[in-house]
């Protein structure tokens, strides 16, 4: 490695350099806010007598004789070629320049080619990447319409127009540039990891995505050529399938490891998930992603599934922005792949998904929580040994078995909260989804919402005339009822409806339409209590059919023993451990859950002991290591290192869960089995 202060102009001079931007960095990414604060910097350059400027780093590696690939500030040069072709192109518009700038043209363009290069197209020294090359070699062509954006052809836009206002002569300009200074690190192929010197230079994350830092990770240590090969075969690919390259990995990451994977912490995730699984062989690597983006291409819908029925179901699943399911649906669409299941249990699977969904959000407002359980709901359904043959009444049976915070809520529950809370305050996605499917079910004319508007029949401002329908309570009535679905319906004629009578409401739109939710108001007499809920009723028990209850005679076979882990929110009063698992450590023998709060303790310990003294001190596991006060039970789990004992099952549970958690370690990854009552 040699580090090199020098001018940026010294670093671009030399009639034989190429500087190669390689196919696994990011497109062009400054707008012209950064734009202006380069511009800023070179004009007080000028103004104040500044002799330097510090511009930043640049990180490169030879890949042939005078051919710089740029590992770092990729960014920095492009700008700077712009910058360059635009005061470039400015002096030869003009017919007339001072004496001392009418040989700067050709200076400026002497930074930007190489005039002796045997072809056209090898003469411009800065090649980008392939998303960026037509609109950076359009700046050298002489007819510069610039059809269509980019941000190298807006911010060259904005250096001409810059470099035109005569804030500062092309001179004054050209002698500030010389003052732009780079710190240059030139790697030694054979001697340089370009790998870590990259991440420690960009361990901020300032402006580098997950996604960039992984196809960074995929792609920077091959060969050019090999380079090349693998962007075009396998990474452009992916990256047009999966349009959110970090979101995809991170639900791609949580289907392949059944832990639940933060957003910041994907990039770290997937290196040591590459090693451990593939043994770091890229190539392999990008063949899975590949394949398992084909399958979030559908799930996103980026693409269409061939199966209309199937890709129906995912649309739904979109437009309520379902999207927790996905590591689990990663899951059912291998299976499809496999031969394992029909396209016919893809297509019921997902209706049972937006079912519980669907209902989780109308009866709880929320689908919190349902994260984990989707992290391993597929490894729950495969523990039952007929699931190849009996994967959907495996699946109703294990999600109708869900309790609390993850439980499929029932009829009543659904039918109550349809009739009597208020829809139109739930979030737009919700309520114009709930409208849209009630008014399309079993309907051959499918009516887009967003020519119509939601409609209250009663109301949200009362006449005269309505509180005088309404009787005597009618705040009551106008309080409880507004919002409520009963009292809601579609239309086009908002405006005019407004807070009209009811007859007058009838004769605009009621009478006339054509919507389905609109059947029978035109036959209503009054629009009251009485019929408000009437309606809901109604309307509830089609809810009902469109987002049905899953029922099913599937009986579990009872084994003698149940598998959890440290992120189980079950109860386990009463019940006696059998066995732990740690990740792939022989399975230990336990006889009492104090054994469970040794064995976990130590293996936490000797994982990160600094970590664990650190949580030992910390007020929040005070109460179970503090030395300064007895403990009720001391228990030793490491020499000399005590832990309470006199703690109960469940209590034991949620310790160790929140203890390996604050350790950064996942709480998945740590299973027990529970002994079954009959044995």
């Amino acid at each position: 490695m040699n580090v090199i202060h020098l001018p940026i102009y010294q670093f671009l001079e030399g009639s034989g350099k190429s500087f190669v931007i390689p196919v696994y960095q990011r497109d062009y990414a400054w707008t012209k806010i950064n734009c202006q604060k380069l511009w800023d910097d070179i004009v007080d350059l000028s103004y104040q007598g500044r002799n330097d400027h510090f511009l930043g780093t640049l990180v490169t590696i030879g890949s042939g004789f005078q051919e710089y690939t740029i590992i770092d500030g990729q960014q920095r040069l492009t700008t700077i070629s712009i910058m360059l072709i635009a005061l470039h192109n400015y002096l030869k518009q003009q017919d007339q320049l001072p004496q001392q700038e009418q040989f700067l043209s050709e200076q400026v363009l002497e930074f930007l080619i190489n005039k002796y290069a045997p072809e056209k197209h090898q003469r411009i020294r800065l090649k980008p990447n392939q998303q960026d090359q037509t609109s950076f070699a359009s700046l050298f062509e002489d007819d510069r319409s610039f059809d269509g954006q980019s941000n190298i052809i807006n911010n060259y836009k904005f250096f001409y127009d810059k470099i035109s206002s005569g804030q500062l002569s092309p001179s004054q300009f050209f002698q500030s540039f010389q003052k732009l200074k780079i710190v240059l690190i030139d790697l030694v192929r054979e001697q340089d990891d370009p790998q870590l010197i990259f991440e420690s230079l960009n361990s901020t994350g300032v402006d580098l995505t997950a996604g960039d830092l992984i196809r960074n990770y995929i792609l920077m240590d091959l060969p050019p050529i090999e380079q090349d090969q693998m962007y075009k075969n396998y990474w452009l690919k992916i990256e047009n399938l999966v349009g959110n390259l970090a979101e995809f990995v991170r639900n791609y990451l949580i289907y392949q490891e059944k832990v639940s994977v933060k957003r910041d912490d994907v990039y770290t995730v997937f290196k040591k998930f590459a090693v451990k699984q593939f043994n770091n062989d890229k190539e392999t690597i990008v063949k899975d992603l590949l394949y398992f983006a084909e399958i979030y291409s559908w799930l996103v819908q980026i693409r269409s599934h061939n199966n209309t029925g199937i890709n129906h179901r995912l649309l739904r699943l979109n437009k309520i922005e379902f999207t927790v399911c996905h590591p689990y649906l990663f899951d059912v669409f291998n299976d499809l792949k496999q031969g394992f299941l029909t396209e016919d249990a893809v297509t019921e699977i997902l209706a049972i998904i937006e079912s519980y969904a669907f209902r989780k959000i109308i009866v709880d407002n929320s689908t919190q929580g349902l994260n984990k359980m989707f992290i391993t709901f597929s490894k729950e359904i495969k523990k039952e040994t007929s699931w190849k043959s009996s994967y959907l009444e495996i699946l109703k049976f294990k999600i109708l078995e869900k309790t609390a915070s993850q439980r499929f809520p029932n009829n009543q529950e659904f039918e109550t909260a349809l009739i009597y809370k208020e829809i139109y305050r739930t979030q737009s996605k919700n309520k114009n989804f709930l409208l849209e499917s009630l008014e399309n079910h079993n309907s051959s004319y499918k009516v887009n919402l967003e020519e119509l508007t939601i409609e209250h029949i009663m109301p949200q401002k009362l006449t005269k005339d309505w509180k005088e329908v309404l009787g005597n309570n009618w705040q009551e009535i106008h309080k409880k009822y507004l919002h409520t679905l009963g009292n809601l319906s579609l239309t086009a004629k908002n405006q005019q409806l407004s807070n009209q009578s009811w007859e007058d409401k009838q004769a605009i739109d009621y009478q006339e339409s054509k919507l389905k939710l609109n059947f029978k108001l035109d036959r209503a007499t009054q629009w009251k209590e009485e019929e408000i809920v009437k309606r809901g009723k109604r309307l509830a028990q089609e809810a009902l059919q469109i987002w049905s209850y899953p029922e099913t005679k599937y009986e579990k076979n009872q084994p003698d023993e149940q598998l959890f882990d440290l992120s189980s929110e079950d109860s386990f009063s009463g019940s006696k451990p059998a066995y732990l698992y740690i990740e792939n450590e022989d399975a230990i023998k336990l006889k009492t859950w104090k054994d469970l709060l040794v064995y976990v303790c130590r293996y936490l310990y000797d994982f990160s002991p600094t970590q664990f003294k650190h949580l030992q001190n910390s007020p929040e596991f005070r109460w179970n290591f503090d030395p300064k006060k007895p403990l009720r039970r001391a228990t030793e789990f490491a020499e000399n290192k005590y832990v309470e004992g006199n703690i109960s099952a469940n209590g034991t549970i949620t310790f160790l869960g929140k203890l390996c958690e604050r350790m950064n370690y996942p709480p998945e990854k740590i299973s027990f089995s529970v002994k079954n009552n009959k044995s």
